[in-house]
Formats: structure tokens, sequence, C-alpha cells
């Protein structure tokens, strides 16, 4: 009697502590792995999509620490403050900080990356690249039939967006691991989830 009390006792601590320490697991959050045209440095493009590269947790201790380093350390984020009062050559130096710290995050980002996890990137850059295309050559003809109609441009641009994550969501299945797609599910759960409890 006595081991089998001890046995539930040991399993119910087991799990209590393996719940506690996935709780306490870093996240990485909306971290801009991504890159799609005229924003170099993109924010994830679906809910989640950063837990499909599977990071270890040093990884995004030292991811967090690249991005606190560069775009958001304290003298590009003084740098970058919107002053109407600047002069030309001050904004312009402004811009070429941030573009700076950029370009040196995208190197710390690479150098902590595994080689399949760069190679992850670039494959669902290319896949929401396509999908996007898609998606605009189809809805385009009907948002230039629309014009005028401010209505129906602001419906026709939500269904543009809309599908453009349902084709992509769709696109990824073919694209990610079982492993990498079960990530991603559950993460795009939980940020759903905390996204619509910020908005109470």
């Amino acid at each position: 009697m006595f081991r089998r009390s001890s046995i539930v006792v040991l399993i119910v601590s087991l799990t209590s502590a393996c719940g506690f320490a996935a709780e306490k697991k870093p996240a990485i959050g909306n971290f801009p792995f991504w890159s799609a045209p005229k924003r170099e440095h993109a924010d994830q493009f679906v809910p989640g999509l950063n837990a499909s590269l599977l990071l270890s947790p040093e990884q995004i201790g030292q991811l967090q620490e690249a991005r606190r380093a560069t775009i958001d350390s304290d003298a590009v984020r003084t740098a970058t403050k919107k002053d109407p009062n600047i002069s030309d050559a001050q904004r312009e130096a402004a811009h070429k900080r941030m573009s700076d710290a950029h370009a040196e995050l995208r190197v710390k980002v690479s150098n902590i990356l595994t080689a399949e996890q760069r190679a992850l990137i670039e494959r669902i850059n290319a896949a929401h690249l396509e999908v996007e295309k898609a998606v605009h050559e189809e809805f385009q003809p009907k948002l230039v039939a629309s014009k005028g109609n401010d209505d129906l441009q602001a419906t026709l641009r939500r269904d543009t967006r809309e599908r453009v994550h349902s084709d992509f969501r769709s696109k990824l299945d073919g694209i990610l691991s079982p492993n990498q797609k079960a990530a991603f599910d559950q993460a795009a759960m939980d940020e759903v989830a905390n996204a619509g409890k910020g908005k109470k």
C-alpha cells in the first residue's frame, strides 16, 4: 500500500515538474526571421510560425540578446524616435543606424541558427511569396473593378489577406515535418488565445 501511494505521489510530482518546466520554457515571440517584398525584416506571416523552427532554449536566449544589442538597443531607439524638428541629415543618419542594426542582427541570427533552420526559413519565405503573388493576381481585377466603392474595396482587401493566410497555411503542410507542424499548431493556438485575452 505504501509503495503504491509513493508511486502515485512520484508520478504526480514528475507531472507537475514537467508542466512547470514547459511553462518556463523561453519563447521567441514575434521575431523578424522572415522577409517579403518591401519588408526585408518581416514578422511572422501567421501566428505560431516561429515555433516551426524548433529553436532550442539556448538559441532563443542568444537571439533575444542579439535583438537587444541591435534593433532594440537604446542607441537605435533614441536615434529613430519620431521628431518633426530634426534635420534631413539627422533623419538620414537615424535611418542608416536602423539599417545597420538590421544588417548586424541578420548576421547574428545567421550565426545562431543551424543550416537546416536557415534553409527552412528560405523555403517558407519562397512559399509565402508564391502564395501572395497568386492570390494578388486573382484579386487584383476585382479591386480595380471596385474603385470608388470603399466598402467593397475594404472587404476585398480583407478577403485577400484571409486567403493568403489560409493558402499559406495549406502550403506549410507540405513543407513542415510532423514535429515542426505540431510546434507551429500549438504556438498558433497559444498566440491567438493570448491575443484574444489582450483585447478584453
